[in-house]
């Protein structure tokens, strides 16, 4: 039995020997097949735009390689690495050679196009500008992602923090696919609530009248779908960029009210949880005010102590204030320029006492030496010529540099109006010695303009005019305009030479001839002028004018009033017109500020000729104000008698037509003077009218300004007194500088309209300021 046993056991140990070795020698094989086995063939399916050249072209697989999962997987991570599929496979076939691998590749979209829905805020050309993507490429969705994300962003800049923007393909066919990033903008993130924690000095509406962070007003919204000026229409806006700026700008309104030690941190801002409004906080530390307990001049030998203090507007034991500073270190600058000192320094000291909270303010004045000016150099003028610009400088050769006659200097070439820019640079040459450069860079001078319209006195109206300022470079204006119109015809030449042989004198020579209806009757007049005119002063000037024109009033309405049918027929007036003025405007075309007041005499009298016998005088004062943000104020009253003499009528063509454009916006031509029950035309013996103007700047590269204006005038008849019970009208107004000259539209509401009058009137002129 023991026997039988072992060889019972002795057969089953082999049988297992045997099979551990069958199993290890297929192990083996299987182990050694895939070196065995090659790459038979590489084919690629499924491509549309890119060429089979330049998909095997990047693969490194050949055949007759090994076939390895290693390999094969290495080249669907090449294709992928491509950029231009969105699904590469693998197809494996057995062949007698080996294997057969047959990538199958699905291509990414090819966009042909870009564009952008719902965007209203931003437009395409700006959101173009954001993007990574690019048409005619094969679509990165990371791109696409990326460009939606920079697109967001964009708009929160611009307050829009609520805005959602999603790529989409749209097919356009089966090779042509679209791009679309459609943006919901969602509302504009506004200021609802800005907080100064810690101020008690000041109040909010102080610091907006500084800050470009300022609560929203509901009123804002109108404002900016009328593209107001900016410091209007952006008050309500978040600018982080403008944060730092803020800043400074609290420190310098509590500065100026002597608080020397104020400390303002950076605000804290908070979103609303529906991204629509922010609450803005500003920490302020404001300490305590200081006074003045003293203002000291430092290195001054040109001008005694007296001399410097006659216009200091600092005063010991007032509130502390840093303009003041500033306005003072201005002041003494031109007080030395003024006597040739034009390198002078100014540098202002503050040593506040902490205990008496006091501060002194000590003025150190590097004088400098006396500067004369050696020579004056002139450039860029190619047509003007050398002495139209140097009679126009108020300093010349030899002289001590002044620094006020300097800044005339550059107004009075400015408002030639032949220049782009004006510089009038001094250059130091040696100890006392400058030259000053004047560099100008010119501007066409030369007008010609043919076109038609519709004016609200002309009606439809035919207009030709040809206008040289600058005739043959010697500052002379020639122009020669005709007019075609339902209600006017008119023609007009002018000369003018601003300076007889470079003298002190001008002479202009106007010769016109037109035809007007004026409804109630029809006028032709023709005629010429020649007037002299005369600088008495740096800003005075008297002018004399002879005049002759011949004038005939037809064709009267069946309701012409009584006065117009005394002058019916053939007239003359002959006499002269006399002006004395005195502008300081800075700019006549778009003043700043400055002053302009003339008062002028009118006599038509027949011991020259005429038949007319009537004297004339008017009185008309402007005030410029400058304002912050680049606005102004502008004041201007004007009034105006005529009266007959020797028993004759004031003529029709020297009345007072008030209402207009020109003089009461918001009413017809004429309509805020005289007008007979019929409701006809006759003129105003007498004017006095208010204009008020709030201009801001829409635009300073177009020339483009803006105006709120009240304007509040009459005219009066033959027998009434003069009052201030005078017409109101308000309203908006355009003012373009156009290359065509100056251009106004207007709109006035008249605001006590009487029966038959409009309540509200548009205009428009070209051709004059107001």
């Amino acid at each position: 039995m023991r026997g039988a046993t072992y060889l019972n056991d002795l057969y089953w140990l082999l049988i297992l020997i045997l099979s551990l070795a069958c199993c290890g020698l297929f192990i083996a094989q299987a182990a050694a097949q895939p070196n065995d086995v090659k790459v038979s063939s590489i084919n690629i399916q499924g491509n549309k735009k890119i060429e089979l050249p330049a998909i095997a072209g990047r693969l490194t697989l050949k055949p007759g390689d090994p076939y390895t999962q290693e390999n094969v997987r290495g080249q669907i991570k090449i294709l992928y690495d491509t950029g231009y599929f969105e699904d590469v496979h693998v197809e494996t076939e057995s062949t007698a050679q080996g294997v057969s691998l047959v990538f199958v590749v699905r291509e990414k979209p090819f966009i042909t196009e870009i564009v952008f829905d719902g965007n209203e805020e931003l437009s395409d050309d700006k959101l173009k500008e954001k993007i990574t993507i690019k048409s005619q490429a094969f679509l990165d969705q990371q791109q696409a992602k990326e460009s939606a994300e920079k697109i967001r962003l964009a708009y929160q800049e611009d307050g829009f923090y609520d805005c959602q923007v999603i790529p989409i393909v749209q097919t356009l066919d089966e090779d042509r696919k679209r791009l679309t990033f459609f943006v919901k903008e969602g509302e504009k993130a506004k200021v609802k609530t800005v907080t100064f924690d810690g101020m008690r000095a000041a109040s909010k509406d102080e610091m907006f009248k500084v800050m470009a962070t300022r609560e929203w007003v509901p009123w804002y919204g109108l404002v900016t779908q009328l593209k107001l000026p900016s410091f209007l229409s952006d008050a309500g806006v978040l600018k982080r960029e403008e944060m730092n700026n803020d800043v400074e700008r609290i420190k310098e309104v509590l500065l100026n009210k002597g608080y020397l030690n104020v400390q303002v941190g950076l605000p804290a801002v908070e979103l609303s949880e529906d991204k629509k409004w922010f609450t803005v906080v500003y920490p302020v530390v404001e300490g305590e005010p200081f006074t003045v307990s003293e203002v000291g001049f430092r290195g001054n030998t040109v001008f005694e102590e007296p001399e410097l203090r006659e216009n200091l507007r600092i005063k010991v034991g007032e509130i502390f204030q840093r303009q003041k500073i500033r306005d003072e270190v201005t002041r003494l600058n031109d007080l030395y320029g003024s006597k040739g000192y034009a390198f002078a320094d100014v540098s202002p000291s503050v040593n506040p006492n902490a205990e008496d909270r006091t501060a002194s303010i000590i003025l150190t004045i590097k004088e400098g030496e006396m500067m004369r000016i050696r020579q004056i150099n002139v450039n860029g003028n190619d047509k003007t010529k050398d002495n139209v610009i140097r009679r126009e400088l108020r300093v010349d050769e030899q002289d001590v540099i002044d620094t006020p006659s300097l800044k005339r200097s550059f107004q009075r070439l400015n408002n030639l109006n032949f220049f782009e820019t004006v510089e009038i640079l001094p250059q130091q040459v040696g100890p006392d010695k400058v030259d000053l450069n004047v560099r100008v860079k010119e501007k066409p001078t030369g007008q010609f303009s043919i076109g038609g319209g519709f004016s609200t006195l002309d009606k439809l109206v035919a207009i030709a005019d040809i206008t040289e300022g600058n005739l043959g470079g010697n500052g002379w204006m020639g122009r020669i305009r005709g007019q075609l119109g339902q209600q006017r015809t008119l023609g007009l030449i002018t000369f003018r030479n601003p300076y007889l042989n470079d003298s002190l004198t001008s002479m202009q020579l106007d010769i016109f001839r037109s035809m007007t209806n004026y409804i109630t009757y029809f006028e032709r007049k023709s005629g010429a002028s020649l007037t002299f005119g005369r600088w008495l002063s740096e800003y005075v000037t008297g002018s004399f004018s002879l005049m002759a024109e011949q004038l005939n009033f037809s064709d009267p309405t069946a309701d012409a009033p009584e006065i117009i049918l005394r002058q019916l027929g053939n007239q003359t007036t002959t006499g002269f017109r006399t002006t004395l003025a005195r502008d300081t405007r800075d700019y006549y075309l778009d003043p700043r500020s400055g002053w302009r007041t003339s008062v002028g005499f009118d006599l038509g009298t027949p011991y020259l000729g005429g038949t007319n016998n009537f004297y004339k005088y008017n009185i008309d004062i402007m005030k410029y104000t400058p304002l912050p943000y680049d606005t102004r104020f502008s004041f201007r009253v004007r009034y105006g008698a005529a009266e007959g003499l020797n028993g004759k009528p004031i003529p029709l063509t020297e009345r007072y037509f008030v209402g207009g454009i020109n003089t009461m916006r918001g009413f017809v031509f004429g309509r805020a003077g005289p007008v007979t029950p019929s409701n006809s035309l006759i003129g105003a013996a007498k004017e006095l009218i208010f204009n008020n103007d709030f201009i801001f700047t829409i635009s300073s590269e177009a020339k483009l300004n803006g105006v709120i204006f009240f304007d509040y005038g009459k005219g009066f008849d033959d027998n009434e007194p003069v009052s201030f019970r005078l017409r109101p009208a308000a309203g908006l107004e355009g003012r373009w500088i156009s290359p065509f000259g100056p251009l106004r539209a207007a709109y006035g509401i008249n605001l006590d309209p009487r029966e038959g009058e409009r309540k509200g009137v548009f205009e428009f002129t070209i051709g004059s300021l107001f």
